[in-house]
């Protein structure tokens, strides 16, 4: 079967096919939002590692790196402690850029759901 452009008319057989190109337009930034949210927690624990790996390099120059004796049982416990709160501040980092993306993607896909509504109502009452 041919199509013949006077035969197929897609806004008034298909008038849908406009909110479906809107629908598949806001599926994309969606996904885009959601690779954005992916790299910022990546990039958060990369950075986390980093200061995490430093610090490990510290602790073993302390225990390792000079003449004088070093109470090792108390650099040790200093240094789990300040590793327990570094590890909990960054849950909370993580738990913050969630909830902030999270939130951000209700209010896209509720403003994409007004706008998706609004059009179906308007194609619909044009044909």
């Amino acid at each position: 079967m041919i199509w013949n452009a006077e035969e197929f008319r897609a806004p008034e057989l298909l008038p849908f096919a406009k909110t479906g190109q809107k629908f598949m337009r806001a599926t994309v930034t969606l996904q885009a939002h959601s690779v954005r949210a992916l790299l910022r927690c990546q990039i958060e624990g990369a950075s986390f590692l980093k200061r995490r790996f430093e610090d490990d390099l510290k602790l073993l120059d302390k225990l390792t790196g000079g003449d004088e004796f070093v109470d090792a049982f108390d650099v040790f416990a200093n240094f789990v402690q300040n590793a327990t709160s570094d590890y909990a501040n960054e849950v909370g980092k993580f738990a913050s850029i969630g909830a902030k993306f999270a939130s951000e993607t209700a209010g896209r896909v509720r403003k994409e759901a007004e706008t998706t509504v609004d059009d179906m109502a308007a194609a619909t009452l044009a044909t």
